[in-house]
């Protein structure tokens, strides 16, 4: 099991690093299976994290950093399901919860999340839904 350590950023919040994004992956990949490997490789994540802190608000760097992690393809497979996970983790981190807890109103959401804005996915993470 991997270690979560501490490493505090902008407004003092704990943010993912590309080894703790690369690592959730393999363990998704190992529960639920897919193809290993890169599409478009771990150095796009350090754009994903300029955009997550230039945001405020718990909440909206949550949403950004889901839709972003989705959009960017680091991985071959996978991307969806490591996205949700680390933004999990980056809420929990940050006192923080995930409002959604079904797990079937959370894969029908993240499998369509390339369809919310940004706002839409910030009130789906704290409300659980959109309206």
């Amino acid at each position: 099991m991997k270690v979560v350590t501490s490493v505090l950023g902008v407004g003092g919040l704990w943010y993912p690093d590309a080894d703790f994004v690369v690592w959730v992956h393999g363990v998704v990949l190992e529960r639920f299976g897919g193809h290993a490997g890169f599409e478009r490789g771990v150095g796009v994540f350090g754009f994903v994290l300029q955009k997550v802190k230039a945001e405020t608000g718990l909440y909206r760097r949550a949403a950004v950093l889901l839709v972003e992690l989705v959009r960017c393809r680091m991985f071959a497979d996978g991307n969806h399901r490591t996205a949700f996970e680390v933004t999990k983790t980056f809420l929990e981190m940050n006192g923080g919860a995930l409002a959604s807890e079904g797990l079937g109103d959370v894969v029908r959401f993240i499998k369509n999340i390339n369809s919310y804005s940004v706002e839409e996915v910030e009130k789906w993470l704290k409300y659980g839904k959109i309206s």
